[in-house]
Formats: structure tokens, sequence, C-alpha cells
């Protein structure tokens, strides 16, 4: 009897010494338990790094697994995909949100589906109620995020009352000017303050992926000097230096580097309205503030702002320290361009570039989209890009002067 016990002993000693090795023999990877509950059985999940699926699985019964491998924890983005028989992405019906994934096991939970918010928020906004546990790199990142509600909730705010009370009626040439302008400057305040936590976050957590991706946040919503852009980079750990999304930083940096700020405009050969071949230098005025407008008669938000541009003409586009306005189209139909100027009634100068998107704006300002501007001090350097509405009335005022009738 003794021997046996001490042999059951000995064989329950080895199988335990067996399972625990071929765990320490597993493969490293992440492993994420979904649980989203009312999910119809057959929808398939997915793990989205941006617009690239990742990684994908199928729904059953509410729940799902998802396995891999990541070389570095890397923010995916899971969506549950409701819509499979669409296939234009604005078509689609795709709820989940943003999970940090490093090679641990992941929960991934939700009350309902009804819970998720989706990716196009015009189909439905929803706050969500996703709970992510497991996984310290998310934990670090809900933390950054937490930081930000505030301002951000302040932002979108501001912005929803901001088209009611002025974007909206300044398309049909009303102008709530004093309205307009305290609501841009409410979310220029916010923005001024997420951009203050994210440069402390990344200072604090130099050797974090998450702070990698932070900065690539930022280039999108900060505007920056080529100090900055230096700043930024020199600000990660050189230990992420040769990941893919440090690499995607650098490249991010260097496609707004012609728009950074300090920087002096880059000159154009563009035509005027007779067809005559030009330059943007001989428009640009120096000893006056100027503004660039790129645009085309087919986008509809650049023919939405000129109502508000004829208005910034009337109050600082003449007399004494004007302000000087260049209207630049990348239409590549001359005729098109000759029309909406018949239509729009802009007095100010206009040229452009017959080339469109294969044209010098394109190639060296790197521009994404239209309607976009650069707004230049008197020695011809960017000051400011991108403003729109109000956000120009507040430069205005700041360098010169508050034109504007009460």
């Amino acid at each position: 009897i003794n021997f046996n016990i001490e042999g059951m002993r000995i064989l329950l000693y080895g199988i335990v010494c067996l399972g625990t090795l071929v765990s320490c023999q597993r493969e490293p990877g992440y492993k994420i338990s979904g649980s989203v509950p009312g999910t119809p059985d057959g929808m398939k999940v997915y793990l989205y790094n941006w617009n690239t699926p990742v990684d994908s699985s199928v729904v059953k019964g509410g729940k799902f697994v998802l396995t891999g491998k990541v070389d570095v924890p890397t923010r995916y983005q899971l969506l549950i995909d409701l819509s499979p028989d669409k296939v234009e992405s604005y078509e689609k019906d795709l709820r989940g949100s943003d999970v940090f994934v490093d090679n641990v096991d992941i929960k991934y939970e939700s009350p309902s589906i009804d819970s998720l918010p989706s990716r196009n928020s015009f189909r439905r906004k929803v706050k969500g109620n996703v709970t992510v546990t497991g996984s310290p790199v998310h934990d670090l990142f809900l933390s950054y995020q937490e930081k930000l509600k505030p301002y951000r909730t302040r932002n979108s705010e501001a912005w929803d009352k901001y088209l009611q009370v002025y974007h909206i009626p300044a398309s049909e040439g009303v102008f709530n000017t004093r309205e307009g302008i305290a609501l841009t400057r409410e979310m220029n305040d916010a923005q001024k303050e997420i951009t203050r936590i994210q440069w402390d976050f990344i200072k604090a957590n130099p050797k974090s992926p998450v702070s990698v991706d932070v900065a690539q946040d930022m280039v999108y919503t900060a505007k920056f000097s080529k100090a900055d852009m230096d700043n930024l980079l020199q600000a990660i750990d050189p230990s992420l230096r040769e990941t893919p999304g440090y690499k995607q930083l650098k490249e991010s940096l260097e496609s707004i580097a012609p728009i950074a700020l300090g920087e002096k405009y880059k000159d154009l050969e563009l035509v005027d309205e007779n067809g005559k071949t030009v330059q943007l230098s001989d428009y640009v005025k120096p000893g006056q503030y100027n503004m660039v407008e790129f645009w085309a008669s087919w986008c509809g938000p650049c023919r939405g702002e000129i109502p508000h541009l004829r208005h910034v003409y009337d109050a600082y586009g003449k007399g004494k320290d004007a302000f000087n306005m260049i209207s630049v189209s990348i239409d590549d139909k001359e005729k098109d361009w000759k029309q909406a100027l018949k239509e729009e009634n802009m007095k100010w100068t206009q040229l452009c570039d017959l080339k469109g998107w294969k044209g010098e704006v394109i190639n060296k300002y790197k521009i994404q989209g239209v309607p976009f501007c650069l707004i230049l001090d008197k020695e011809g350097r960017i000051i400011d890009h991108g403003v729109r509405g109000s956000e120009l009335d507040v430069l205005l005022i700041k360098y010169l002067g508050d034109r504007y009738e009460e």
C-alpha cells in the first residue's frame, strides 16, 4: 500500500511537471476572448489596423475568440460586421471599439450588441459600454483617454452648437459672428488642453507604444513647427524607433513638413483668370498678412465656405493694412473653374492649378483635401493653416484687430 501511494505521488508530480513544461512552451501571442450577447450567430468579428483587417473570427452564442501575435503592442479596432452583404465601407454596420493588443490573454465584454458604438458615427451615436481586461498596455491607454475625456466632451459640445448657431446660417449668408467667435475660442481652449495632456503623457511614458500612438494622433489635431516635430520624435525612447508605428509617425510628420508653422510659403506656377501663366509670389504681398485658399468648383464644402470668405473680404480685404486674399483652385477643367467664378462673385485674386491632383499645389504642399488654407505673416511665413469659418475670424482679430460690426 505504501508503495502504491508513493507511486501515485510520483505519477501526479510528473503530470504537473509535464503540464508546466507544455505551458512554458506555448507560443507567445494574444488571445482575445469576447462576449457580446445578442450578436447573431455567424457574424464575423475583425481586428483592423485602421482600414486593414489583420485577424478575424466568427461569433457563436454571443462569443468569439481571436488569436495571433504582435511584434509590439498595437492599437487595433475590434469590429463586429453586422452587414456582411454590404461592400462599400460607408454602407457597413461595423460595431466595436479600440483595443491595445499585446501578447497576453485579453477579455472583451459588452452587455449587448446594442451597447457597441458604430464605426460610422452618423449611423448610430452610442457612447458604448465595453470592458477590456488583461492588457496593461490597454489599461494605460484607457487612463490617457480618461484624462482627455472632459476636454473632448467640451470640444464636441461646442462644435455641435457651432454648427447650429454659426455654420449652417453662414452657408445661407447669415453671420452670427460673435456667437461663432465665442464657440471657436471655447474649442481652441479645449484643444490646447488636449495637446498639453498629449505632450505630458508622451514625456511621462517614452518607452510605451501608447506614446507612439498618441503622437500619431497629434499629427492630425495639433499644429507643429519643424522644431516641434523634432521634439516629438526625440521624446520617444530609442527602443521604439524601429517599430512600424514610429516609422509611420516619421512619415506622417514628413508629409506635413511643407505646412509647418514658421516655414516660408512655397512658390507655385499657376494660371490667372486670363489664362496667363503666373507665379503665386506675384500675388503674395510682403508687409501684409496673406491667405492662400485652396479649393475646387466640384467641392461642396469649398463652395459652402465662400459666403464667409466674402464676409471676411468686406471687413478685412480693403483699405489700410488689408488682409490679402488669394484663392487657388485645383480644378483641372478651366470651364468649370470659370463658371464657379461667375457664380460665386469672389472679388479677390483668383488663380488656378489646372493640373488638379497632379499639379504643384499637391506636389509641393502635400495637402490631402480641400478646402485648405495657409495664413502667412508679413514675411511670408506660415502662422496657421486649415482654419475655416470663425477660426479665421479669431485669427484675424488676433493679428489685425476686430473689424466686424457689432
